[in-house]
């Protein structure tokens, strides 16, 4: 009964190390190529033409974000989101909790005006 005792707890502290390490990981440095869009319109409005409809559902409360790769990345920073509505942008920064882009640079891709 002892050793089943033992086993127990050392598989549940086990757990909790284990947990408390996934927990402690380093945000994921990323880099983004897509349109800036919001979370309501999604990759509906990833695009030159929707940049009108994305800014409105801004005003309106709606998150910002980048579509790219076939995802929708939500961004911490609205403002230079709406800044770079309409054309294609690389956002650099780091992937965090909730998977939210904890936003460092946005910029225009290369080869747009």
């Amino acid at each position: 009964m002892k050793s089943m005792t033992r086993l127990v707890l050392a598989v549940l502290l086990a757990s909790a190390a284990f947990g408390v390490a996934l927990a402690a990981e380093e945000p994921k440095e990323i880099q983004l190529t897509g349109y800036i869009t919001d979370e309501y319109c999604g990759a509906k409005n990833a695009n030159p033409k929707g940049a009108d409809c994305a800014r409105d559902c801004a005003k309106k409360g709606s998150k910002m974000a980048i579509f790219s790769e076939g995802k929708i990345y939500l961004l911490s920073d609205k403002e230079a989101a709406l800044a770079h509505l309409g054309y294609k942008v690389v956002v650099s920064g780091t992937l965090g909790e909730g998977g939210v882009v904890q936003v460092r640079s946005i910029e225009k891709a290369k080869g747009e005006a």
